[in-house]
C-alpha cells in the first residue's frame, strides 16, 4: 500500500466559491441546473452522493477528486499520484469515498475521507480499473477492463480478484437487490452477475445491445443501458431479460444509469448532438429531458435533496461542469448500514463513536425497527448502543421530538437530519460518561 495525505490546506482555489455556469431551466417540468467546476476541462466521470450530505465526483483529466454542496460550493482535491486518471467512485461501508485510478502505468484503487485524506493501493497483478461499487460483504468491488477480471478489495486494503471470460471488457458494476454484484459486459453483449464469495455467472443479450451503465430498480430487477441498440433493459435476478425499452432519440449514445428518489431510473445520453437526461417508469415509459448547451452528460446519481446529479463531459470542447435536474418529488432519507431512515423517510439519523483518546472516530452502524425507531450498535451486532426514536408531536407542539438513550461511556456523536429541509441537531456524548438520556421535544419546526 502506497499512502498519501491530502487535507482541506491542499485543496485548489475556489474551494468557497459558487460557481453557478446558468440560472436554473425549466424543461417539460423539471428544473436543470449547472455549475461550473474551478478546473477547466478537468473531464469529470462518476459521480456519487456521499455520507456528508455533499456530491463527490471524480476528474479524469486533473487526477483530482471533487467535493460539491447541494448549493454550489466546491472544493477540490488533487490525488497523490500526479498522474492517476480516476473514473468510477462509490461509497464505502466505513464511511469514506472509495474510486478507480485507470492511468496504465499506475493502477490503483483510491480511498478520501470526508475531509480529503486521500490513500492509495497499487492494484496487483495490474489491470485497468473503471467501475467500483460497495458489496453486501462489506468489501468494495471493482471492474478490471483490461484484464477481463472483478476485483474485490476490503476496507483495509486487502485485494483479490476472480476472472471473467476473455475479451468481455467488464465496464460498470453495481450491488443488486440479491447481495450480489452486477456488472456490464461490453466487449460480448452480457450482464455479468458475481456471489460475495467470487462466483462468476453471464446472461447475454441480444441483437450487439452493448451494456454500458446498471443499476438496482426499486422493483427489485437490474437496469442497464444499451448502448448498441440505444434502449434500456431490465433483467430479474435469474437472468432473465424481462423487457427492452427504446429510447425515442436515436443514437443517444447512453451511459449510466441511476434509481432515482421518484421510483423511477435515470440515464444520461451523451452523444452532443443529443445531450439529454432519460427517465424510464418501472412500467418502460420514456421521456427524455434536453440540455440546452452541449455538454455530454455522463455519470448520474441521486443526490441527498431530492434531485439527480450529473457530470458533463464533452468529449470534443471538454467541458467542465456539474449538472443537477429535479424530479419534482420530495427528498427522502436513503437508509444505508449506518444511516437509520425513520418519520416515512424524512429523518436521518446517523452517528459516530471515538473509543478512546487519540482514536479515529467510526460510523456507527443503524439497525431499523420501525417508522419512528432503531438502534445503533458500535462493536458488535449483538452488543446494542444506542436507542433513538423521532417521534411526530405536530399536533401537540408543533414540533418533531428526538429521544434517544444510551448504554455506553465512550465519545458519541448523534446528528439527526430532517432532509426535506436540512435542518440538523446535534447531539454528543463525551468518552468516559454514562450516555444521559435524550428527550428533545423540540427538536424540529413542523411543516
Amino acid at each position: 500500500m502506497r499512502a498519501a495525505r491530502f487535507r482541506a490546506s491542499a485543496v485548489l482555489a475556489c474551494a468557497g466559491a459558487v460557481l453557478a455556469f446558468h440560472g436554473p431551466a425549466s424543461v417539460d417540468g423539471q428544473v436543470i441546473t449547472e455549475f461550473t467546476i474551478p478546473t477547466a476541462s478537468c473531464a469529470p466521470a462518476q459521480i456519487v452522493a456521499g455520507p456528508d450530505g455533499n456530491l463527490w465526483f471524480t476528474e479524469e483529466n486533473a487526477s483530482r477528486i471533487g467535493r460539491l454542496t447541494t448549493s454550489g460550493v466546491f472544493t477540490e482535491f488533487p490525488t497523490p499520484t500526479a498522474v492517476s486518471n480516476p473514473v468510477g467512485i462509490t461509497v464505502g461501508p466505513d464511511g469514506n469515498l472509495w474510486f478507480t485510478e485507470s492511468n496504465p502505468n499506475a493502477t490503483q484503487i483510491g480511498r478520501i475521507t470526508p475531509e480529503g485524506v486521500v490513500t492509495e493501493f497499487p492494484i496487483l497483478p495490474a489491470g485497468l480499473p473503471v467501475s467500483i461499487a460497495p458489496g453486501a460483504d462489506g468489501n468494495l468491488w471493482f471492474t478490471l477492463q483490461n484484464t477481463d477480471r472483478i476485483g474485490r478489495i476490503t476496507t483495509s486494503g486487502v485485494m483479490t480478484q476472480f476472472a471473467v471470460t476473455t475479451s468481455s471488457i467488464p465496464g460498470d458494476i453495481a450491488a443488486g437487490p440479491d447481495g450480489n454484484l452486477w456488472f456490464t459486459e461490453t466487449g460480448f453483449s452480457r450482464i455479468g452477475r458475481i456471489t460475495p464469495a467470487g462466483v462468476v455467472t453471464e446472461f447475454p443479450l441480444f441483437g450487439g445491445a452493448t451494456p454500458k451503465g446498471v443499476a438496482a430498480g426499486p422493483d427489485g430487477n437490474i437496469w442497464f443501458t444499451e448502448q448498441g441498440t440505444n434502449q434500456i433493459g431490465r433483467m430479474d435476478t435469474s437472468g432473465t431479460v424481462t423487457g427492452e425499452f427504446p429510447v425515442p432519440t436515436a443514437a443517444a449514445f447512453l451511459e449510466d444509469i441511476t434509481a432515482g428518489p421518484d421510483g423511477n431510473l435515470w440515464f444520461t445520453e451523451h452523444n452532443p448532438a443529443v445531450n439529454g437526461i432519460g427517465r424510464i417508469t418501472i412500467a418502460g415509459v420514456v421521456t427524455e429531458f434536453p440540455i440546452s448547451e452541449v455538454r455530454g452528460p455522463l455519470g448520474i446519481t441521486a443526490g441527498p435533496d431530492g434531485a439527480l446529479w450529473f457530470t458533463e463531459t464533452n468529449p470534443v470542447i471538454g467541458t467542465n461542469h456539474i449538472g443537477r435536474i429535479t424530479t419534482g418529488a420530495l427528498p427522502t432519507c436513503v437508509a444505508d448500514a449506518h444511516t437509520l431512515c425513520l418519520g416515512n423517510g424524512e429523518f436521518a439519523v446517523r452517528a459516530s463513536f471515538q473509543e478512546s483518546s487519540g482514536a479515529p472516530s467510526a460510523p456507527a452502524n443503524a439497525v431499523r425497527l420501525t417508522d419512528d425507531s432503531g438502534y445503533l450498535w458500535f462493536f458488535d451486532p449483538a452488543n446494542i448502543e444506542m436507542i433513538v426514536k423521532v417521534l411526530n408531536g405536530c399536533a401537540i407542539n408543533g414540533r418533531d421530538w428526538v429521544f434517544a438513550g444510551g448504554l455506553t461511556n465512550v465519545g458519541v456523536l448523534l446528528e439527526v437530519t430532517d432532509v426535506r429541509t436540512g435542518a440538523v441537531r446535534t447531539y454528543t456524548n463525551d468518552r468516559g460518561h454514562a450516555f444521559q438520556p435524550i428527550q428533545d421535544s423540540s427538536a424540529f419546526s413542523c411543516p
